[in-house]
């Protein structure tokens, strides 16, 4: 197996988690995204809509990062991370879906005005960062109150829908935008548990971690080349 991605997207950091908790190395194949070269035509042959991660099994290639990661599941040993009981496994697509309908679209943009915006080209949204903001306070109301009663999203086992909230709760800290996780009991003291499973250790560190102010792609590149 071969993966295309790169260490600071955050679909990439979800695959690279799979994948750990699996118990697994693929080799990654660098996308050098702050370079655009997701955009070119030799990446556009395995993914038409120009994105990461892409998966390439002995010829089987496969886009989309739930699909991936389903995949991956089902294909590899290892402890299973989507669950066998029906309504587990509902509750698993119950909090993939909320993350991807009420907070992705406001998380991943506030991500990207504070960290990545100087690698992407120009200026800081304020209007944009503090309507983000406000608007991730309700889904991450309800996830709190969702894990009063539960050590993980979808019951007792950790799941790809753990995973699939992940890497924006730790970019979110890591930029200084923790607060609303800290604030909330339950879903701090589930992000303390899960952020320290050895497989997101290794997941979230591979490569160098170059976050300094005002570093450019072509430094960051470097790093990766």
């Amino acid at each position: 197996m071969k993966l295309y991605g790169h260490p600071w997207s955050i679909n990439t950091r979800k695959t690279l988690a799979t994948i750990a908790e699996k118990g697994h190395h693929i080799p990654l194949t660098l996308v050098m995204i702050p370079k655009g070269e997701q955009k070119r035509p030799e990446h556009l042959r395995v993914h038409p809509f120009g994105k990461v991660p892409v998966l390439d099994d002995n010829g089987f290639v496969l886009y989309e990062t739930r699909a991936i990661n389903a995949y991956l599941d089902a294909a590899l040993d290892g402890p299973a991370l989507v669950p066998v009981d029906a309504r587990a496994r509902a509750r698993m697509d119950q909090w993939i879906n909320t993350a991807d309908s009420y907070f992705v679209p406001f998380a991943h943009g506030l991500i990207v005005e504070v960290l990545f915006r100087r690698y992407l080209g120009g200026t800081q949204d304020p209007a944009a960062i503090a309507a983000a903001r406000s608007a991730i306070e309700t889904p991450l109301d309800v996830i709190d109150r969702a894990l009063a009663g539960t050590p993980y999203l979808a019951g007792d086992a950790f799941t790809l829908a753990d995973i699939h909230w992940m890497p924006y709760l730790e970019y979110l800290q890591h930029t200084g935008e923790g607060a609303p996780i800290d604030n909330r009991p339950n879903l701090a003291a589930w992000w303390k548990r899960i952020s320290a499973r050895p497989a997101w250790q290794k997941a979230a560190r591979t490569g160098p971690q170059p976050y300094e102010p005002g570093m450019t792609a072509e430094a960051v590149e470097k790093l990766y080349r």
